[in-house]
């Protein structure tokens, strides 16, 4: 068996080498250096050495040099095998050293063995002529050094290039670090809650926004897990399958509500997807959280909006058709009292007609005050004298079993507010109030003056800085949960039974109190009654009210003549017979385009227009512009079941209006024609 004696300081590269040949039926032995090699080969000679060349205590061209040179070893096969001396000059110092191969790493296994047997097999005799020993000692070391020096030159190089990589990794380094700690900074400082989990879902970092919104504290939250945060009462099987979606890698998004540390609730929109390692496989999962109960509560607010404005919508219209009817029914009515005899018996029910169809003229107020079609006529008043003189009428409306207690603040507490529409938020609040104590109880209306500073604005949420009149109204009925005080002010939301209430009460309350620049809540629990506050701002003065009209002589028309135009003919027969009793001559007109073409047949006698502010074909305005086109001088009054803003006005170039809101009376009519029509008004329209 041929013995071959490896040489390389690489431990690693003696164990392949070793166990190659052994594996191939050699002996095998090895040295970490070439003085190593040179004790061990005088010892016990080899059939063969393989050496390295760079190697520390005596290199392999030394060591080949000394070998050659060696009247015991010349003769034995010298093979260099290299990775870093690889250049031709390289190989052709080592063949003037003596020796027989120069092979460079890495050979092919099989192929190393078989050129090793090729080498084993030659006849020594032959190797001994062809080699020819390296002249003196000064020529070795000056091809040597030469070789080194060159080397060392290649080595540099190769480090410089080397430092350069190494720079530009550092730089590539320093940039990543950068990149890191930005992005740190950003996920630790984001307006978005940041979780990381394990594939568990138990937590192991959160930024300060989950501790924000969470009001869990970060040393609270390592291990926690995730199903944590899912509120008492919540279907398991929503969180879960959010979850199961994420662990089939998938990214999950959607909205859900969160538990707090303190058992309260929130809504957030949550991302959550699945972290990959560099090998794809998912080892960790993010979750990105928004608080979104802001939005929510403006979503809301809008979707109230929304249905305030379709309800509105509806209100308006039937407010203005019921005041055409009204202004029928309290016209005929009024011609119908004013004519009878004063011991006429039927004269009391003729009374009660009106003054109930003045009631339902108040209730149409309303609805066009909820639809934001009736003009809000603001007057000052101390709120106590306002309720005060109101209770009256409520006394009359409660049954025997209610019982309404003021009590009323010493202070004067002056507001500006529509008196119509203050009344009826009173009337609204007492009568759900009646309709919570079906078997009798008390009613309690309470004001007081109230100081609104910043701290109150911000602990409630509402408010703003300043004086306020507050009006408590309180029962002592059933009350109510939380989730009936959440809708306490949707339209059609109602707690009475059906046929029973409309659900628009405390809509319209909520929506006159906004329009007054005031607020408004309610505190109510099951079994212990209910509490609404309002809060009305206070200003400086109050004047007067004067509630009682004077009665007026009205002259007789004197045959002039009247253009009416309106559409409702029961409307348009009214006046007709209104004016033609007092004396005045009438051209009536369905629509505007009659309207516009009768005034144009008769412009010389018409000495005053009638305009209802809706009408088919062309409405009011449009006629109003023609007529004033035809005879700029031309008095007009408009009338409308709407209110006056709702007709726009402001598009006139004529800001002088005249206008009668329906439903109006016999004598309103006339007095505003007397108004115009008088001998001692010259006002042109």
């Amino acid at each position: 068996m041929k013995k071959v004696l490896i040489v390389d300081d690489v431990a690693e590269n003696r164990y392949v080498l070793e166990k190659l040949l052994e594996g191939h039926q050699m002996d095998v032995m090895s040295a970490q250096n070439g003085q190593a090699a040179l004790d061990k080969a005088y010892a016990d000679p080899p059939d063969l050495i393989i050496s390295d060349i760079l190697m520390p205590v005596m290199d392999g061209y030394t060591l080949c040099k000394i070998w050659k040179s060696d009247d015991r070893l010349k003769d034995i096969p010298f093979i260099f095998y290299t990775a870093t001396y690889t250049d031709l000059q390289d190989e052709a110092f080592a063949k003037k050293l003596g020796a027989d191969l120069f092979l460079i790493k890495s050979q092919d296994p099989l192929v190393l063995v078989e050129t090793v047997r090729d080498v084993l097999r030659k006849e020594r005799a032959a190797h001994v002529e062809e080699y020819q020993p390296l002249g003196s000692e000064m020529e070795f070391f000056r091809q040597y050094n030469e070789i080194l020096f060159h080397k060392l030159e290649k080595k540099v190089a190769d480090l410089e290039q080397v430092n350069r990589r190494l720079g530009r990794e550092v730089d590539e380094h320093r940039r990543t670090e950068e990149q890191l700690r930005r992005l740190s900074r950003s996920i630790e400082e984001s307006p978005l809650a940041f979780v990381l989990m394990d594939v568990n879902g138990n937590m192991e970092y959160v930024n300060r926004e989950f501790s924000r919104i969470s009001g869990y504290a970060f040393q609270d939250t390592a291990g926690l897990h995730i199903k944590s945060l899912q509120p008492t009462g919540m279907q398991p099987e929503d969180f879960q399958r959010a979850w199961d979606s994420v662990g089939s890698d998938n990214i999950w998004r959607g909205e859900m509500r969160i538990r707090k540390q303190n058992g309260d609730g929130f809504w957030a929109y949550l991302t959550i997807l699945p972290l990959k390692n560099p090998e794809g496989r998912v080892n960790s999962m993010m979750m990105i959280m928004e608080d979104t109960s802001e939005k929510k509560r403006l979503e809301a607010q809008l979707i109230h909006s929304q249905k305030l404005e379709g309800i509105g919508q509806l209100a308006g219209g039937v407010a203005h058709d019921f005041n055409n009817i009204l202004t029928a029914i309290i016209g005929y009515a009024q011609l119908v009292y004013l004519n009878m005899q004063q011991d006429d018996t039927n004269r009391g029910h003729i009374k009660h007609i009106l003054d109930y169809s003045e009631k339902a003229a108040t209730i149409t107020k309303g609805l066009l005050a909820f639809s934001r079609r009736q003009t809000t006529n603001l007057s000052s008043f101390n709120i106590n004298d306002l309720i005060s003189d109101f209770q009256k009428l409520l006394l009359r409306l409660m049954p025997e079993n209610i019982e309404i207690q003021t009590q009323f603040t010493s202070q004067k507490l002056s507001v500006l507010v529509d008196q119509v529409q203050m009344e009826q938020v009173i009337m609204n609040l007492a009568t759900n109030a009646r309709d919570a104590m079906p078997d009798g109880g008390l009613i309690i209306i309470a004001t007081n003056m109230m100081d609104i500073n910043q701290e109150f604005v911000q602990a409630n949420g509402y408010g703003r800085t300043g004086s306020y009149a507050q009006i408590t109204v309180a029962d002592m009925g059933k009350g109510m949960d939380q989730q009936t005080l959440e809708k306490i002010f949707e339209p059609f939301f109602t707690t009475k039974e059906q046929g029973k209430g409309t659900g628009l009460g405390m809509t319209i309350v909520y929506n006159i109190i906004s329009r007054h620049n005031g607020f408004i809540t309610v505190e109510s629990e099951p079994g212990r009654g209910t509490r609404v506050r309002i809060l009305l701002p206070i200003i400086e003065t109050v004047e007067s009210v004067h509630g009682n009209k004077m009665e007026e002589f009205i002259d007789q028309g004197r045959a002039r003549t009247i253009l009416v135009a309106e559409d409702d003919s029961g409307v348009r027969d009214l006046i007709t017979t209104i004016l033609t009793e007092r004396g005045y001559q009438v051209i009536g007109a369905a629509d505007g385009v009659e309207a516009v073409s009768l005034f144009r047949e008769n412009k010389e006698k018409v000495a005053l227009v009638m305009l209802d502010g809706i009408m088919p074909k062309k409405n009011g305005r449009e006629a109003y512009r023609e007529i004033r086109a035809i005879k700029p001088e031309m008095k007009v009054i408009f009338m409308s079941g709407y209110s006056e803003n709702m007709l726009d006005f402001d598009h006139l170039q004529d800001r002088k209006i005249h206008f009668l809101q329906k439903p109006v009376l016999p004598l309103d009519i006339l007095r505003k024609i007397q108004e115009l029509l008088g001998p001692e008004n010259n006002e042109q329209g």
